[in-house]
């Protein structure tokens, strides 16, 4: 009982931190290190981010990180390729191993960038030539971009109910030769009802220092996530769970990620998400030089759907899943990923 009072009293000074963080910034987009927003693995996308509450699995480290508790000496690694809007490359990585009673502890990057495009340079007119430098020094005709977050996760089980964890996270954004950099904590909770696999969790992520370029600070995505899932079914040959995240963002209003899972024999899985208050909803702006009130989506964002498929391979276990975003006026999704368990 002393630790889960002292469990409580830990996340009631988190809210209080996150609270006054998000007090701070309203403006939607006006967050730095905006990679940090996009959901890493194929299983996530698919159930629509709703993931808060996913237990046993590497995946967790970039989401909730008290989920990568494992037990019995088992290692997870896993490894994600996502074909992003404008054709930016999205890959991350990561491997946890349990080390009994010490803990859970797992290592990941995730890179996002694009190369080869094309400069379009700041040019000083001749009469000017001499009396300032221009903030754009460089001369080559292409540039590359890449945003990189490397961390080290630790989570345990506590009891056989309660896990907790938190990841510390080096983060760099690369642009044209100019990069800023800097760190940043995810902590969180799961707990295990004890009821058709029930479990509810909290987390909170990229609390840090912000990023400057050119002296100029614009602070970490700050995220805040409590959510649920449930079986409704669940027997030798079927079962279907459904899961829920109610989201907090920095800089927007309050979401509700859900999703669902269908499983088959433990072998294949149909999943599908939808995110309230963000895909599908309009929203009012306006002209910053008329006043005009202007009309538009929230965002692009609409459904995602998924598969996995598990291949037992001795005492080994391979996870191969997919999911579809859809995109509207932008470029659909896909992601896919291969998750390894011995």
């Amino acid at each position: 009982m002393n630790l889960i009072k002292r469990f409580i009293a830990a996340l009631v000074v988190v809210l209080m931190t996150a609270s006054l963080g998000f007090a701070q910034v309203k403006k939607t987009g006006y967050t730095g290190a905006a990679f940090l927003k996009v959901g890493v693995g194929a299983r996530a996308a698919a159930i629509g981010s709703a993931t808060t509450s996913i237990t046993g699995d590497v995946n967790q480290m970039f989401w909730n990180p008290a989920g990568i508790a494992l037990s019995n000496n088992a290692w997870q690694a896993t490894f994600t390729y996502n074909k992003w809007i404008a054709d930016i490359n999205h890959t991350a990585a990561g491997i946890a191993h349990d080390f009994g009673s010490l803990g859970t502890i797992g290592i990941g990057f995730i890179s996002f960038g694009l190369s080869g495009i094309t400069a379009d340079r700041d040019v000083v007119p001749g009469f000017l030539s001499g009396s300032f430098t221009p903030f754009d020094t460089q001369t080559s005709g292409m540039y590359d971009y890449l945003d990189l977050a490397l961390q080290l996760t630790y989570a345990r089980n506590f009891t056989d109910r309660l896990a907790l964890g938190f990841s510390v996270k080096m983060i760099n954004q690369n642009i044209d030769e100019e990069s800023a950099g800097s760190f940043a904590f995810d902590f969180g909770s799961t707990y295990k009802i004890g009821f058709r696999n029930a479990v509810i969790g909290a987390r909170i992520n990229n609390l840090g220092k912000d990023l400057k370029f050119f002296d100029i600070g614009t602070p970490l995505p700050l995220n805040f996530s409590v959510g649920g899932s449930i079986d409704l079914i669940r027997n030798e040959s079927h079962g279907v769970t459904i899961m829920a995240d109610a989201t907090k963002p920095q800089d927007a209003d309050q979401l509700i990620f859900t999703g669902g899972e269908y499983s088959f024999s433990d072998l294949i899985s149909l999943r599908g998400g939808w995110k309230f208050n963000f895909s599908g909803v309009d929203d009012k702006k306006r002209n910053e030089f008329d006043q005009r009130e202007i009309k538009a989506s929230r965002t692009e964002e609409g459904v995602s759907l998924g598969a996995g498929l598990k291949v037992p391979m001795g005492n080994k276990k391979l996870v191969l899943d997919y999911a579809f975003t859809e995109f509207g006026l932008l470029d659909n999704t896909h992601r896919f990923s291969v998750n390894v368990a011995f």
